[in-house]
């Protein structure tokens, strides 16, 4: 009996639904429900068809806690084999993304797949006590970055045993410097997957002299420093320094 292009799209449709309930179910177990809707990022929508981003009430965490996380960089058919040119993205009064248009097109190189690891290999998350805008701002600027131009964030996290970027963009004029680690307790620090292991990578907001510190003392010694203090891997704006 031959195997049909079809049969063949079946299978692959049924495993991305696994992954994908898979996953839900790893997160609402250690988060809590899932909202209704996932946040598309419009202006790839033709790159990462089944990905987006979700902001959870993460009532198990604690009753005051919130996650921001991607959605589905750990897909079966992540990493991306299209990409975007000549993206112009359309915003509202508050510099909200409301339309875009750009030009599809397959990327000359594709990030090899490695065994084991899912997709990308990891999901990204922000921990808040905060709801509002500025965690999404973030999580677009990683998965853009990610997606658009392969970056390799775990890659970049497991060599240099963190990520610090200065002065991200979320809105309003306004930026932060961030701090990207794998999760740590009493946050999962992964899943099992249909597909492979993923690793849960967490961004937390620093401070201006908080990442001179981690250029002089290595980021091992702020992620130490961070959970010590009792910030933890919690993210809120203009908090004050634990340097301080």
């Amino acid at each position: 009996m031959s195997i049909t292009s079809d049969d063949s799209r079946d299978r692959e449709e049924a495993f991305w639904q696994q992954v994908y309930e898979a996953r839900q179910a790893h997160y609402e177990a250690q988060f809590g429900p899932l909202p209704n809707d996932i946040l598309k990022m419009m202006n790839l929508v033709g790159v990462w068809p089944g990905g987006g981003l979700y902001a959870i009430p993460a009532t198990l965490l604690g009753d005051s806690l919130r996650v921001y996380t991607t959605f589905g960089l750990t897909n079966p058919d992540m990493p991306a084999t299209i990409t975007v040119s000549n993206s112009v993205t359309q915003t509202d009064a508050q510099g909200r993304p409301i339309g875009t248009q750009g030009t599809l097109q397959r990327k000359e190189s594709v990030l090899p797949t490695v065994p084991g690891q899912p997709g990308y290999g990891y999901e990204l998350m922000i921990v808040t006590r905060d709801e509002g805008d500025w965690p999404l701002w973030l999580l677009q600027w990683a998965v853009n970055a990610e997606l658009l131009n392969d970056v390799g964030i775990l890659e970049r996290v497991k060599q240099y045993q963190g990520l610090t970027v200065e002065q991200i963009g979320i809105g309003g004029g306004n930026a932060v410097n961030i701090f990207i680690a794998p999760a740590q307790p009493p946050l999962p620090t992964g899943f099992s997957l249909p597909n492979g292991e993923m690793t849960l990578l967490v961004m937390t907001t620093i401070t201006d002299d908080e990442m001179q510190w981690a250029l002089e003392q290595g980021r091992p010694a702020l992620l130490q420093r961070l959970l010590q203090s009792g910030i933890g891997q919690v993210s809120t704006l203009n908090r004050r320094s634990m340097l301080a």
